[in-house]
């Protein structure tokens, strides 16, 4: 339905494409007032430099650090990052070290890890 001219059109716009670089899908927690970060370390073997490839591929606004040989650092500050976990979730053999800003869904998703491995009887090389 087509209606009234929007005035703060331009106004608007502008904000939003400011806040863009820090959107990871389509939500913005807070009312896109505060960033919340997120980091992780994946880990890959000789011959697995895909990894790294995926992650420089699938990065959207984060970035992708290579720390050695077998490792890189990806890193974001988003709105929320909860509308990461579903991404995160497929680098789970991989990941070597995590952190959220918002401990609550880090906690979340390390126990969701945990009863995974305990479903399958897997111990983590960890040692736990």
């Amino acid at each position: 339905k087509v209606c009234e001219m929007c005035e703060e059109y331009d106004d608007l716009r502008q904000k939003l494409d400011a806040k863009a670089e820090h959107i990871w899908g389509v939500n913005m927690r807070h009312g896109g007032e505060r960033l919340e970060h997120v980091e992780f370390v994946v880990r890959f073997g000789p011959g697995e430099e895909y990894i790294q490839r995926r992650l420089e591929r699938e990065k959207r606004c984060g970035t992708v650090e290579r720390i050695d040989d077998t490792h890189c650092r990806f890193s974001a500050d988003v709105y929320d990052t909860s509308e990461m976990v579903p991404w995160i979730r497929t680098f789970i053999c991989r990941i070597t070290q995590l952190n959220f800003t918002d401990r609550t869904l880090e906690n979340s998703f390390k126990a969701d890890i945990d009863e995974m491995y305990r479903l399958y009887g897997i111990e983590r090389s960890d040692g736990q």
